[in-house]
């Protein structure tokens, strides 16, 4: 591993070294002082340059405009874009003769080099980026003039053509719809001193039915209270889950206490039912003073099986079955064992447990505070960015 950060390191040194080297050759052995410009159409460029003069250096940007053309390729590019224009000027229409569609009247051609300037003979027919004003084309069409002025830069060239506007046919959808508004239109305008509007019934021999478009509101409710019932329902199993690994969580730290009081008790020479009321009494005792746990209600839930009738092996069996933490399920396995075949080695079973249980406990309480952490960074960084902004954004306005 080691070797390679060595390569890595060696290959780095060696290509920053090559590139310092040449661009020093390049800035300060081999400039001549010439500095290249781009082509037309380019954009000028910009180079910083250091400038020593009378004994005083300073920092330059010199702005190099781009390539200049000649009197012939200037009118090389003219032709380029007239020839462009008639090549697509007429966007989806077949001919000059037949204009229905907008034209495709662009701003510039020859890839941005020669800028294209749009007049009109008849105004409100065509606007400048070459779409149809359908509403004032009239039916037998009409003849517009269009004049571009093609510039570059000091120089300009005129071009000239026609085409004749007709509005869409209704052979077409589109004309249809064209067809439509302006009816729509005229009856709107011959009708303005009425109370309502009728819409009419067809137009130029196409039948039109007319509707309400439907409104959707109960649609919307009915969705909306079935993502409400969908959503609560969610919510409700999300609280169930986590209200089951909340209850976990305390059964599993209040597990360590009952293990280390049954060891005491059973080390004391009590049996297992008697040290189980014993330590129901006392958590009785704090339950009237408002404090419950789960684990020991799961004790108290054993005992009652016991004092109904159920054998202790089989209330513990039910305990370790029904409990959700292996530590409870442990510690049934481990008190049938000792009915089963005595407790000879019960006691050191149960201090051997209590000293686990606590160390759980512990790491338990470790790995809490450090989500604790966790949850806390956010708001950190919250109170971070608000920090960055308070000292930034003085500091832009006044340099705006």
């Amino acid at each position: 591993m080691k070797l390679t950060y060595k390569k890595i390191l060696i290959v780095c040194s060696i290509m920053g070294i090559a590139l310092l080297a040449h661009d020093y050759l390049d800035a300060r052995v081999n400039f001549d002082g010439q500095l290249k410009r781009n082509e037309a159409g380019k954009g000028n460029s910009t180079e910083d340059l250091d400038l020593s003069f009378s004994d005083e250096s300073r920092q330059i940007s010199v702005e190099v405009s781009e390539k200049g053309l000649s009197e012939d390729e200037i009118e090389a590019y003219f032709k380029q874009a007239i020839k462009e224009i008639d090549a697509t000027y007429l966007g989806k229409n077949k001919s000059p003769n037949k204009v229905t569609y907008d034209l495709n009247l662009k701003t510039s051609y020859c890839d941005g080099l020669v800028s294209a300037y749009w007049k009109f003979d008849n105004y409100g027919l065509i606007s400048s980026d070459g779409v149809l004003n359908v509403e004032n084309i009239p039916e037998e069409g009409q003849l517009v003039s269009l004049t571009v002025e093609l510039v570059y830069e000091d120089e300009s060239q005129l071009y000239s053509f026609s085409v004749v506007l007709y509005q869409l046919g209704t052979e077409t959808t589109e004309g249809k719809i064209n067809a439509i508004n302006r009816a729509l239109s005229k009856i709107d305008k011959d009708t303005r001193n009425k109370d309502t509007l009728s819409l009419p019934k067809s137009v130029e021999n196409i039948s039109l039915t007319w509707k309400k478009r439907m409104n959707f509101r109960g649609l919307k409710i009915i969705l909306l209270g079935v993502a409400a019932v969908i959503g609560l329902q969610v919510g409700e199993k999300r609280d169930e889950k986590l209200n089951r690994k909340k209850q976990i969580e305390e059964k599993e730290q209040d597990y360590p206490m009952i293990v280390s009081e049954l060891s005491i008790l059973l080390s004391a020479g009590m049996s297992f039912r008697k040290a189980l009321e014993r330590i129901i009494i006392k958590y009785n005792y704090k339950k009237k003073n408002g404090i419950s746990r789960p684990g020991y209600e799961d004790m108290i839930c054993t005992y009652r099986k016991m004092m109904d009738g159920m054998g202790e092996i089989a209330a513990l069996e039910d305990m370790g079955q029904k409990s959700e933490s292996k530590e409870y399920r442990k510690l049934a396995m481990l008190l049938v064992q000792n009915l089963r075949k005595g407790s000879k080695d019960l006691i050191a079973t149960l201090e051997k447990e209590e000293q686990y249980a606590f160390e759980m406990r512990k790491q338990r309480a470790i790995r809490a505070g450090e989500e604790a952490s966790t949850k806390l960074l956010l708001p950190m960084a919250g109170m971070l960015f608000i920090v960055i902004v308070i000292l930034i954004v003085p500091a832009l306005m006044q340099l705006g």
